[in-house]
Parts: C-alpha cells; sequence; structure tokens
C-alpha cells in the first residue's frame, strides 16, 4: 500500500454518541452542532429510523458484525478460520471500496491487470490514480504468467463476471490468489452477485491466508436495492484496518445501516437466497431457451443476467436498444465494454411475467 496509508490515524470528531449508547441511554449530545430546532415536519417513517438523529459510530460495530455472520451463513463452506467484524470495511456501495482500494494501493505508472470484458470501474478508478490498465481476456486470466503477475501491483477478477455470466470455481481463483500473493501483488475479487449464484464459491476465506487478497460484497444486488448504497470489503484485519483508516468518515448513513443489518439479519433466518437462486436457475433456463429458438446466441452464464449477441437481427446494439425502449423495455448495450462491440447487449433475469415481455418486446423489435 502506499506509504501514506500506513501513516494515516482517523481524525477525532464530536458526536460520538454511538460509542456511549448502551451504557448511558439518556444522554444528550452536546458535541455535535444541530439545529436545535430539530428536524421540520416529515413523514413518521423517516423520524423512526433508527440512528438518524446523531451521528454514525464511525466504527460500524454491529454493522460490521452482521456483514460477517451473512458472509459466514452464506458461504455454506467448513472452513474453521470465521469472518469477523476486523475483517469487514463497510462502504457505501460497491463502487466506494473499488474507488478506496485505487487510492490506498495504486502509485502513479503502477501496472494493474483488469479482464475484458468486465466491469469498467476497475480500469476507471485505477486510471484516475496514475495507473497503467493492462487488459487480459477474462476467459484466460488464470494463465497469467508468473512475470505477468509480479510487474503489477493488482490483479482485478469479477466473480462472476459482469456482463459474461461466468463463475470461476473457488479453488482455480485460489491457486490464483496464491501466485499472487507470492508475488506481493494485491488480488481484488468482486462477488458482487455470488450469493445470486453459487455462494460456496466465494473466496472471503482466502484473507486469512493473505493480506494480498480484497473481496468486495454488495448488498445492493442480492436484496434488489441499488438506492440504498451498500456494501463492504473483506481483507485480512491488518488490511481492513487500513482500508477503515483511510476511508471516509461516516460513510454509510444510519438509514443505509439499519436497512442493510435488517435485511441481511432476516436473510439469515429463513431461505430467501436457496428461493432465489432456484428462481434464478428456472428463468435463465427460461430466456435461454426463448432466446436461442430466435436465433440469438446467448452466452451461457450462472448468475441473474446473460451476455446476448444480436448479430442474426441485422441491427447494431444501439439500434437495439433505442427499439426496445420504444416497446417498453430496457436492455443493456454492451458496447461501452472493454473487448465488446455493438453485437451484444445484456439482459437481466426477472420474473416469468417480466420476462415474457421482454421475449414479446424482442419480437415486436424483430418480427
Amino acid at each position: 500500500m502506499r506509504q501514506e496509508v500506513h501513516g494515516c490515524a482517523p481524525c477525532a470528531h464530536g458526536g460520538r454518541i454511538a460509542e456511549y449508547a448502551d451504557a448511558y441511554p439518556s444522554m444528550i449530545d452536546f458535541s455535535a452542532n444541530l439545529n436545535p430546532m430539530g428536524m421540520p415536519d416529515v413523514p413518521t417513517a423517516i423520524r423512526e429510523i433508527e440512528g438518524i438523529f446523531h451521528y454514525p459510530d464511525n466504527d460500524y460495530p454491529k454493522l460490521r458484525a452482521v456483514s460477517a455472520d451473512f458472509v459466514e451463513a452464506c458461504s455454506g463452506t467448513s472452513d474453521p478460520a470465521r469472518i469477523t467484524a476486523e475483517n469487514i470495511v463497510p462502504v457505501n456501495g460497491s463502487s466506494e471500496l473499488i474507488r478506496l482500494f485505487a487510492e490506498t494501493v495504486i502509485e502513479r505508472g503502477d501496472r494493474v491487470i483488469v479482464p475484458a470484458p468486465t466491469f469498467d470501474e476497475y480500469a476507471f478508478q485505477c486510471r484516475l490514480f496514475g495507473a497503467d490498465v493492462q487488459y487480459h481476456d477474462y476467459s484466460k486470466i488464470l494463465e497469467l504468467s508468473s512475470s505477468q503477475i509480479s510487474d503489477a501491483s493488482a490483479v482485478f477478477l469479477c466473480n462472476p463476471n459482469n456482463p459474461t455470466g461466468d463463475l470461476i470455481a473457488r479453488d482455480d481463483v485460489r491457486r490464483l490468489s496464491d501466485r499472487c500473493s507470492d508475488a506481493e501483488t494485491f488480488l481484488f475479487v468482486d462477488e458482487a452477485f455470488i450469493e445470486l449464484s453459487d455462494p460456496a464459491q466465494s473466496v472471503a476465506h482466502a484473507v486469512f491466508d493473505s493480506d494480498f487478497v480484497v473481496v468486495l460484497r454488495s448488498l445492493t444486488k442480492v436484496f434488489a436495492v441499488p438506492g440504498l448504497r451498500l456494501g463492504f470489503g473483506i481483507a485480512s484485519t491488518e488490511v481492513a484496518e487500513l482500508f477503515n483508516h483511510a476511508r471516509l468518515v461516516w460513510n454509510v448513513g444510519a438509514p443505509a445501516e439499519a436497512i442493510g443489518r435488517e435485511l441481511m439479519g432476516a436473510c439469515m433466518k429463513g431461505d430467501y437466497l436457496n428461493r432465489s437462486i432456484a428462481l434464478i436457475r428456472k428463468e435463465r433456463g427460461y430466456l435461454m431457451e426463448a432466446l436461442t429458438s430466435r436465433g440469438f446466441s446467448p452466452h451461457e452464464s450462472a448468475v441473474n443476467f446473460i451476455l446476448v449477441d444480436i448479430s442474426s437481427t441485422g441491427m447494431d446494439s444501439q439500434e437495439m436498444v433505442r427499439r426496445m425502449a420504444g416497446n417498453g423495455i430496457l436492455v443493456r448495450d454492451c458496447a461501452t465494454f472493454q473487448c465488446l462491440d455493438g453485437r451484444y447487449v445484456r439482459v437481466a433475469v426477472r420474473t416469468r411475467e417480466e420476462n415474457r415481455m421482454l421475449m414479446r418486446a424482442v419480437d415486436a423489435v424483430t418480427g
């Protein structure tokens, strides 16, 4: 990591009432400078959000503890080592962790390896801090040579991959993480969709073997609440501490923390994830068959979206997106992804009724 990160210490702030709330529940906070009139008239639901009248505890002990329990509950592994709150870095959506990683690790002139095609934010955020981005075919990312790995500061891996939906097996990713660790090269593994695919393939527990593995999780994907902006990173206790020192103070607001804790807690008590995976698998099969029967070439996917080659339509992706929008359906133009072009769009896997609407719109624009 950058030298400045090792030497940083968190700033001291007022408004630390969360630290004393359990011992002194009736304490009045005179350390935070707020309007004494209080909140204007707003709906009761807003007033009842837990913690909204005080600054969050920047250590986020409850959120980090629930996040750690959620990772363990989803993992389905028998690994004796358990993720704890000390391994968790709370963030305002997965994009914040990518930025935090780049600004704490990347020095100007560093080389980073990014698969293609994949999520564009890895390359973008690293370039902001002066990195030289080297693209490698996603399907061959496990074949990186030792010299390629050792010459890089970081290797990025989206698993399952966006936009292709490919899922690399846990053991294969662990072998890559071992090679990166031996070279003292960070492996940043984005597992934003892992809970909707096969959680057992997560490499979260690799952080116990190496300071050079960072795993990203997104709560907005799995719980279908993208407007909430909440996720977390998983790292060794030493690296997580550095990230927590370097991240923005109070980066997760009280509403997001309260809702996130409730969502994870409810999920761990029931079979929400198993039902979600079963639904996705069933509806993905329906869409794959429906698209193939119409002459499209959908890419095999392990998650809740499908990359579709639309070459057979005679349209490019921009025109396809425009025509589909005219029929009330928005699909993703994939021409913006590195190594893809106007032949591809991405569609989400939704409910059967919605998937039928998708296919009716496809028939309307291609008929």
